[in-house]
């Protein structure tokens, strides 16, 4: 073996513990002949914690010493970057965490149980490869190898109708979503002859720049396709119409996998393409586009977040509940790539890192609340079959610990201090208003005081409605489960750190947490 293939497979360690995880998962359940479904679990949940450990030292590398962590190419298609290392550790960690809740679920199907946690890695596998890599047929390749365990997973429990039609909108819509990025790229190719995204950009940039109507035509129109390509992963307006049923109907631990880990994915693929394609080394052609592209993507963030918002209000199953909020929350994330595109003539450049710590803090702090709200509802589920917020009236004075760190993850995604998501929201609303968007700043405010209403919904039922506590519902016991309830634990820990750590407004001000999640979000943008 040679120095540049041990390097290549030493870059590609996170991605081979899952492969690993996933072929000892198929077997251990060959070798036991089903006996053991619980074993499958496990060895998934191994794989994630060592690919997690494979992953941060890139990460952590970045951090202490960003100049000589230099982005490398791997295997000619993959780039080994901060923004690969931040996507992978994200995308990997909170698929462990689901696996873990998974592995105590009550609601899934126990004679496909075994399979179920290898598709897991599957997704998490192609998630990876989606966020590494700057050629697009290989970026087409990583988003199908993530969507494609992801629409067998939305339709797990056969026997239920709403799950199966979960799976069969979620395919139909994903596959138009796939076609319409694909053609997007073709067109790229087409004005560029390359697949690389540096020479998509500039073959982007020549094209306008001849003022031709057919060129600058062909420029919109496939920009037009692959944001709808992108839209339908984020699940932003108006690709939005897949998320509520599909989380509704998919499997609770299914439903936590797409909203935290493949909207991760998806916005790792935002801002490659948006990094790689949209914004060329042309100051002409930066000037021309680059406020057109800004006012596209503020706008659609302000729609997506009021739509979210507004149809959350009127919901009362709870995971449709978290649908539209998590609709919601990618347009606040839509308002970093606003930034991130916007040109500041003065400068003579784009406001790039402006933009992308704020956005890459926030989905922090987003995937941190939404992961503990979905392991509390989970648990919740487990103990009473709670679906609905009629369900949850009383159950906070049952499961007081359970029912108090939901109110308190749910006070993180509405933005209300001393939670991580408070200091992700000033951190945006700032960076927004000093891009010059202070519009879309006011917007977003208006519409936290909306999210207000619904999430403490949930709350107001959990310890407002109901006749006291009621009966104890299933407890279980054992190792398992105390993990999962530490991750609970860990989830809350993390999500008042990030926010305690913020409380003097800035970063050298409050402290730790987050100061270091901004020298995370600093090194992913390296």
């Amino acid at each position: 073996m040679n120095d540049l293939m041990r390097a290549d497979l030493l870059s590609l360690r996170p991605e081979l513990w899952l492969v690993g995880g996933i072929v000892a998962a198929l077997l251990a359940d060959l070798v036991t002949r089903g006996r053991r479904r619980e074993l499958s679990g496990v060895l998934c949940l191994l794989a994630a914690v060592g690919a997690c450990w494979a992953a941060w030292p890139g990460l952590a590398i970045r951090v202490t010493d960003a100049e000589s962590a230099a982005p490398t190419r791997v295997l000619g298609l993959l780039s080994h970057d901060g923004l690969a290392d931040f996507f992978r550790l994200l995308v990997i960690s909170a698929t462990g965490v689901v696996i873990l809740h998974a592995l105590v679920f009550r609601g899934l199907d126990e004679e496909s149980r075994p399979e179920f946690f290898p598709m897991l890695l599957a997704a998490a596998l192609g998630g990876c490869l989606l966020v590494s890599t700057d050629h697009l047929l290989m970026l087409v390749l990583g988003m199908e190898m993530l969507s494609l365990p992801s629409y067998l997973l939305a339709g797990w429990q056969k026997r239920e109708r709403r799950s199966s039609e979960a799976a069969l909108k979620y395919l139909v819509y994903g596959a138009l979503a796939s076609a319409l990025m694909v053609f997007g790229f073709s067109l790229m190719y087409g004005l560029s002859g390359s697949l690389w995204m540096s020479d998509v950009a500039q073959g982007l940039a020549d094209a306008w720049m001849t003022h031709g109507l057919a060129q600058r035509t062909t420029v919109v129109f496939s920009a037009v396709l692959v944001m709808a390509g992108v839209g339908f992963k984020i699940a932003a307006f108006p690709f939005h119409f897949w998320a509520p049923d599909v989380y509704e109907g998919s499997p609770t631990p299914v439903t936590s996998l797409l909203a935290v880990a493949s909207k991760a994915a998806g916005f790792g693929l935002l801002v490659r393409v948006v990094g790689g394609v949209f914004l060329s080394t042309r100051p002409a052609f930066n000037a021309d586009w680059g406020h057109r592209f800004s006012t596209l993507i503020a706008v659609l963030a302000a729609v997506t977040m009021t739509y979210g918002n507004i149809t959350a209000v009127l919901q009362r199953n709870v995971k449709r509940l978290l649908a539209y909020s998590s609709i919601s929350h990618a347009g606040y994330l839509l308002m970093g790539v606003a930034v991130m595109t916007h040109w500041d003539s003065e400068a003579g450049a784009f406001t790039w890192t402006a933009g992308l710590q704020p956005l890459l803090f926030y989905l922090v702090t987003y995937y941190l609340a939404t992961l503990g709200a979905f392991a509390c509802v989970m648990a919740l589920a487990n103990r009473y079959g709670a679906e609905d917020t009629d369900d949850y009236n009383g159950l906070g004075w049952s499961s007081p610990w359970i029912a108090g760190a939901l109110v308190f993850f749910l006070a993180s995604l509405t933005g209300l201090p001393p939670t991580a998501g408070f200091m992700g929201k000033w951190m945006l609303f700032q960076a927004t208003l000093d891009g010059g968007l202070g519009w879309l700043a006011v917007i977003a405010a208006l519409n936290s005081v909306v999210a207000l209403f619904y999430y403490f919904k949930l709350a107001r039922a959990l310890l407002l409605r109901g006749e006291g506590a009621k009966e104890p519902g299933v407890v279980a016991r054992g190792l398992l489960p105390a993990l999962a309830a530490a991750s609970i634990a860990v989830l809350f820990a993390a999500t008042l750190w990030f926010g305690v750590g913020g409380s003097g407004m800035n970063s050298g001000a409050g402290g730790g947490g987050v100061d270091s999640l901004l020298s995370w979000a600093t090194a992913a943008g390296n």
